[in-house]
């Protein structure tokens, strides 16, 4: 019987909030409207259920809750398994072969990078501390400065 009245409700269906009765929540926000509700009644003398946190008891029935609460069955299947007869055959794979190569990153002599600082103009930069007009004249600058010329041979499209 106490099971049956926890069983899952509608998501939209309006719940009675356990520290105000004048209070109706639907399900989907029950568990925001006890944080806040939970707040301002600090000396209710209620626990909330450690398997659905909308689960707002007396302590004086906490015990008695914790063994009946519905929600404790999906925790315990996850933990214990049932029956013997209901575990999954789990098959161990062999590890992969490791392939033979000729390739070693380890001994590659190779610098770490630097950046070319002789190409420093092609990076736009934001102008901070200017006047909207300069700011604009600034960026004007830098795009005609990023943008290869019509005479340079860049990447070319088939079309």
């Amino acid at each position: 019987m106490y099971a049956h009245s926890m069983a899952e409700p509608n998501p939209n269906q309006l719940m009675t909030c356990p520290y105000n009765k004048a209070h109706q929540v639907e399900h989907y926000r029950m568990s925001f409207h006890l944080q806040k509700c939970r707040l301002q009644y600090p000396n209710s003398q209620k626990g909330t259920c450690m398997y659905d946190a909308t689960h707002v008891i007396p302590d004086v029935e906490m015990n008695f809750h914790l063994l009946e609460c519905p929600k404790r069955y999906m925790l315990d299947t996850k933990m214990y398994v049932m029956e013997p007869y209901e575990t999954p055959a789990v098959t161990v794979l062999p590890a992969p072969p490791v392939l033979p190569t000729e390739e070693n990153w380890d001994n590659d002599n190779v610098t770490t990078y630097v950046p070319d600082l002789s190409k420093k103009n092609d990076i736009l930069w934001k102008a901070k501390g200017l006047t909207p007009s300069e700011r604009r004249k600034v960026r004007m600058e830098g795009v005609k400065n990023y943008r290869p010329s019509q005479n340079d041979e860049g990447p070319t499209t088939a079309t």
